[in-house]
């Protein structure tokens, strides 16, 4: 099991009306996140759009809303009463949140595909959640989720998009290409923990890039192509073709 022994002394905090919250910066920056991923879900919910594919994508809005909000508040503000434990959920929450938008992107190119193929691909999907969860749950240490997020946004969504773009020039797909550049800047500057103080570390110039990724995935989403048998082309994109 991973455990570290924090000298909670050292870490950088706040007294907010009698309250300690630590790490101040990285939970704004965490709630900045929260706030973006609020807007997406909220937005997308207003264009109504039923088929499973949209509404994958916006629940992934809502649990990584629920995980960068936990994150934030009990995974750094208040580490020193919840421990590791208050960790958790918010990595659970993740986790989901990746295997959602994983989920729409195999909706996304199921119909391209042969039937069994496709099939495959979902029951993949249910079986690597199954098996990080456990792996998390065994080793309490966050690294499981970043390979699982490394996994479902790297290997599995984008690879996915490649494909559909290749295929059909998705206008969806071109923004979660800038999207996984942005997650792909982040996790640089989280792995070289790059920082300029306690005060605005690594943490928080990686929650710089995450804020756009996830703002670039809400484009993604909102553009998207259905290419089942009832096609379904988002007005935004219609739109946009008529101007052209």
């Amino acid at each position: 099991m991973n455990d570290v022994v924090i000298d909670f002394s050292k870490v950088h905090q706040i007294k907010l009306f009698g309250i300690t919250i630590m790490e101040p910066s990285t939970v704004l920056s965490s709630l900045v996140m929260t706030a973006v991923c609020i807007y997406a879900f909220i937005h997308l919910n207003r264009l109504g759009r039923a088929h499973r594919m949209y509404k994958q994508i916006q629940y992934f809005f809502l649990f990584m809303a629920i995980a960068t909000a936990i994150g934030g508040i009990l995974g750094h503000g208040f580490l020193y009463m919840t421990g590791k434990v208050g960790k958790i959920p918010g990595w659970f929450a993740s986790m989901i949140a990746v295997a959602l938008f994983e989920r729409a992107a195999i909706w996304h190119i199921k119909p391209l595909l042969q039937r069994r193929n496709g099939l495959i691909l979902g029951w993949l999907n249910y079986v690597e959640l199954t098996v990080f969860f456990v792996l998390t749950f065994i080793t309490l240490d966050f690294r499981v989720v970043e390979v699982h997020a490394f996994y479902g946004l790297f290997l599995m969504l984008f690879t996915i998009e490649i494909y559909v773009y290749k295929k059909r020039k998705d206008p969806g797909s071109k923004n979660i290409f800038l999207a996984t550049l942005m997650g792909a800047i982040a996790a640089g500057f989280h792995a070289l923990k790059f920082s300029f103080g306690d005060w605005f570390n690594y943490n928080d110039i990686a929650h710089i890039p995450m804020s756009l990724s996830i703002w670039f995935y809400y484009q993604g989403a909102r553009h998207m192509t259905y290419y089942g048998e009832e096609m379904i082309v988002p007005e935004e994109v219609v739109a946009s073709e008529g101007e052209a």
